[in-house]
C-alpha cells in the first residue's frame, strides 16, 4: 500500500518475533505476564481454529 507519491502508508509488525517480554524493548514495571500482548493474535487464531474447523 502507498499513496500517491509513492511513499509507504502501512507498516507490517512481525509479532512472531516478540511474542515474549524479555523480547520487548521496552517493559512497564506493572506487566508480570511473560507473555507479550502480541500473544493475544496467535491465542485467538488457535480458538478459531479449534471452534470453527475442529468442531
Amino acid at each position: 500500500m502507498s499513496n500517491l507519491d509513492g511513499r509507504f502508508t502501512i507498516m507490517m509488525p512481525h509479532p512472531e518475533r516478540i511474542f515474549l517480554t524479555s523480547q520487548l524493548s521496552y517493559l512497564p514495571e506493572t506487566w508480570t505476564e511473560k507473555e507479550s500482548p502480541w500473544m493475544q493474535m496467535f491465542w485467538n487464531a488457535w480458538w478459531w481454529v479449534r471452534w470453527f474447523l475442529l468442531d
